[in-house]
């Protein structure tokens, strides 16, 4: 039989599961998706414990594992163990540093991996790479589990296909969620919302439709499993990597211990807290945390709260990442630094200095983890540092350049939905010799310019902004640059960044280390409206390792 796009791509038996038919294929060969099923289903027939971990998004939180009650009737004999390593908000990025203590630690028979969902906007190299480091690893411990990949489904449809790369390149069974509710839709002429609460969650019914569909996409590896016609069956050498680069394979989740000036704190006053074994605390500006570290891949994980504050961070004293842990509650971890050397590393983390207004920069911060990969193939060379040392970050103060001294121009073009499309054509602004009609900026509140209220229109668009910062000396600088949504940024004509994707939280500066020339710096800025915001802020802080820090001044173009 050939190969089909209905929802079980693993060549398995036709079956009626809860009422709904789910097509499949039989007759599986040596090599084909799922025959890792056949050894870990004769154990648990045999008596064998089945340690059943499910690992994804918050559709696998709320799921529970959604096969528990499948498992323990089709292997009586058995004890079965099902682990719910949901966590919500999460991709497979952190999944491959959280799956030794969430996944690997248990022990696992079966393992199901519900992330296509989640990793949506990650870059397609980079799903592979992740979902790929996940697979690899598992199957390359001594007693390998068997894996399922679950496709879950979205309203507008997913990207499915970075999964199913890695799933068919590793003889991984799929199941395809996707299809299975397109096609139990279609067929019922039933809606969307009676299986999901919202355009990805399933909702009680959904959570049970998954159940039925993937229990029916194992069903068919029961009765050889039972029957020992498949048994005995000895993995194989796993194929090459998919990844260009290096696999991340060795990544974990490492507890920082108390340091002077944080406090340890035992848990959480939320339900979040299962994801962490304490945090360090700390609310006083200048508090820092200075992390040696062997590895490939750094970050940090932590706790979030509306009432807390902001850190910087750094990695060999990189331009550091301003990172909030009060945009929302719960949890939230940053990659800070990704294919580094493979030598010794500095990771520094500084609560702000105090601002003189009331800022949301400021607060308490309760750090849980670091993020660790490449340790295995790390030596213990020490990496070169950079000039964002600890005493530079310590002094850093940053001054937001008002409205009052930008000026601007536009708006130049509509979009249908957002200002996507216009972000990489040049109009006038941006081209030598032309003769631009520059307007003036009134004051606004805070160093934000707001474009909406600018332009009196809530349409999509697409404006320009200018300003000079004069210096007496040359001298480098960091520039902050927060936007909502498209940008791209030029300093003395020299294009410094484009935001054409997702870059960070709301209200999140970017920081970019930039050269002022003694006399006039011009920085210009264009920026473009997403489905809702339309504005940006720029702050600048002169570094004290070039001398004595100069005020900013702002003129207009």
């Amino acid at each position: 039989m050939s190969r089909t796009n209905w929802f079980v791509k693993s060549r398995a038996l036709l079956i009626i599961a809860a009422s709904i038919l789910f097509p499949a294929l039989v007759a599986w060969g040596e090599n084909d998706a799922g025959s890792d099923l056949l050894e870990v289903f004769a154990r648990a027939h045999r008596g064998g414990p089945l340690r059943y971990v499910a690992i994804g998004g918050s559709i696998t939180q709320a799921g529970e594992g959604w096969i528990d009650g499948w498992l323990r009737k089709q292997f009586p004999q058995s004890s079965v163990t099902t682990i719910n390593a949901g966590m919500s908000a999460t991709g497979s990025e952190l999944g491959v540093f959280r799956v030794d203590r969430d996944v690997i630690g248990h022990q696992p028979d079966l393992v199901a991996i519900e992330f296509c969902l989640n990793d949506g906007d990650v870059p397609d190299e980079d799903a592979v790479r992740n979902i790929e480091s996940l697979v690899v690893r598992l199957k390359q411990l001594a007693h390998p589990p068997a894996i399922i990949m679950l496709e879950a489904a979205k309203r507008a449809g997913a990207n499915l296909q970075r999964h199913r790369r890695v799933a068919r390149h590793y003889g991984l069974l799929e199941v395809d969620l996707q299809q299975a509710v397109d096609n139990y839709l279609k067929e019922d002429g039933k809606s969307w919302e009676s299986l999901f609460s919202d355009d990805v969650h399933p909702n009680q019914s959904g959570h049970e439709f998954y159940a039925n569909a993937i229990a029916a996409a194992l069903e068919p590896f029961v009765p050889p499993a039972k029957a020992g016609t498949r048994a005995g069956v000895g993995s194989k050498p796993l194929p090459s990597p998919l990844s260009t680069k290096p696999l991340l394979l060795d990544g974990r989740i490492v507890p920082l211990s108390g340091v002077q000036g944080w406090t340890a704190e035992s848990s959480l006053p939320a339900w979040w807290t299962r994801f962490f074994l304490g945090v360090l605390s700390a609310d006083a500006p200048g508090t820092a945390l200075v992390l040696p570290l062997r590895g490939t891949t750094l970050g940090v994980f932590y706790a979030m709260d509306e009432s807390f504050g902001s850190f910087y961070a750094s990695v060999d004293g990189a331009p550091p990442a301003h990172i909030f842990t009060n945009f929302r509650n719960g949890y939230g971890y940053s990659i800070l630094s990704r294919d580094l050397p493979a030598e010794e590393h500095l990771m520094t983390l500084l609560l702000p200095r105090q601002s003189g207004k009331p800022s949301r920069a400021n607060g308490p911060v309760k750090l849980g983890y670091a993020l660790v990969a490449g340790e295995s193939r790390s030596g213990r060379e020490h990496s070169p540092q950079g000039i964002f040392t600890l005493n530079v970050l310590q002094q850093l103060t940053f001054s937001d350049i008002p409205a009052k001294d930008w000026s601007w121009s536009g708006p130049y073009a509509v979009g249908e939905k957002d200002a996507l499309s216009l972000i990489h054509q040049a109009f006038d602004p941006e081209r030598k010799g032309m003769d631009v009609p520059w307007k003036n900026l009134a004051d606004q509140e805070g160093g934000w310019i707001n474009f909406r209220q600018v332009t009196g229109s809530d349409n999509p668009g697409l404006v320009y902004a200018a300003t000079h910062i004069e210096t007496t000396v040359e001298e480098t600088a960091l520039l902050g640059l927060t936007v909502d949504y498209y940008a791209k940024l030029w300093v003395n004509g020299k294009l410094i960044v484009t935001f054409d994707g997702f870059h960070g939280p709301s209200g999140s500066p970017q920081f970019f280390p930039v050269t002022l020339r003694p006399g006039s710096n011009e920085i210009l800025i264009k920026v473009g409206s997403g489905s809702q915001g339309f504005g940006f802020s720029v702050s600048l802080a002169k570094l004290p390792a070039k001398g004595t820090p100069q005020e900013s001044r702002g003129q207009k173009k």
